[in-house]
């Protein structure tokens, strides 16, 4: 209604709002080598060359005074990984307040009103931070964090990306409806819960449609950071038993599910 086109992505994590003022990143690596603490370091070396002091918060989001300039999400496909975020220049934050309505639960963890509250631009501290000037302080901070020589950019243009016919098919294929809408039954049963102890997993919305206490069908909506984790959890609770029972077994698939997948769930992910 406000010609906002909202596609969705494979990785995990909340709604982003996107405009010119927003700058995105992305790290591309092998499973084995993925590391996002170290990726957060070499964008905050970057902002250090504006004089801000900035520090990473909570699972994903790096901050400045303690607002929020930055968020990320991550999608490990093995044998590669992705980590990929924003960072707030100039947004348009009239705009973004008007059109997220994050789940309440998510910012009354964040002791804030809205979501408006808790974020600012970079801009806001420094006037010299631009996109041309902020990828050039990025791409010097990722140089320097491998002891790489200067590297320089290769731009590609959209025109270039369409003779792609890989990339083209993935394109059209997020620009569909099912793919970004999904196709929700009515369920019977909806929970939802926010998990901050023993570590900050992010929100999470089951939707149950159960007949003679059996699950027929679930979907599992979250803004996790672990989506392969969030798509499997679906899958586990299919046409099991609607009893304490039945969701240990869902559990115990969940697992090793992410066994097969070369992956270790803890108690911390499954509680």
């Amino acid at each position: 209604e406000r010609g906002f086109p909202p596609p969705r992505r494979y990785s995990g994590g909340g709604t982003v709002y996107q405009d010119l003022g927003n700058t995105n990143f992305t790290f591309l690596c092998s499973t084995a080598t993925f590391d996002s603490k170290k990726n957060s370091e070499i964008i905050i070396a970057a902002l250090r060359t504006f004089g801000l002091d900035a520090t990473t918060s909570g699972r994903n989001d790096i901050q400045v005074d303690g607002l929020k300039i930055s968020g990320a999400a991550y999608k490990l496909a093995p044998p590669r990984a992705l980590h990929h975020g924003t960072l707030m220049i100039n947004v348009d934050l009239s705009a973004l307040g008007s059109l997220l309505n994050p789940n309440k639960l998510k910012l009354q963890s964040k002791g804030v009103a809205s979501v408006s509250a808790r974020v600012s631009n970079l801009q806001t501290w420094s006037d010299k931070i631009t996109h041309e000037s902020l990828s050039l302080a990025l791409i010097d901070a990722f140089c320097a964090h491998h002891g790489s020589e200067r590297v320089e950019p290769e731009t590609l243009h959209s025109a270039d990306l369409r003779k792609e016919d890989a990339l083209t098919k993935y394109y059209e294929a997020m620009k569909d409806d099912k793919w970004r809408f999904g196709e929700t039954p009515e369920f019977t049963h909806q929970l939802e819960g926010r998990f901050e102890s023993p570590m900050p997993w992010g929100t999470i919305d089951v939707c149950v449609n159960s007949k003679k206490g059996q699950i027929l069908e679930a979907k599992v909506y979250s803004d996790s950071l672990f989506p392969n984790l969030v798509e499997a959890l679906a899958e586990s609770l299919h046409e099991v038993s609607y009893d304490a029972a039945g969701i240990d077994v869902a559990m115990a698939r969940l697992r090793t599910a992410a066994e097969q997948r070369g992956e270790q769930l803890d108690k911390t992910h499954v509680e």
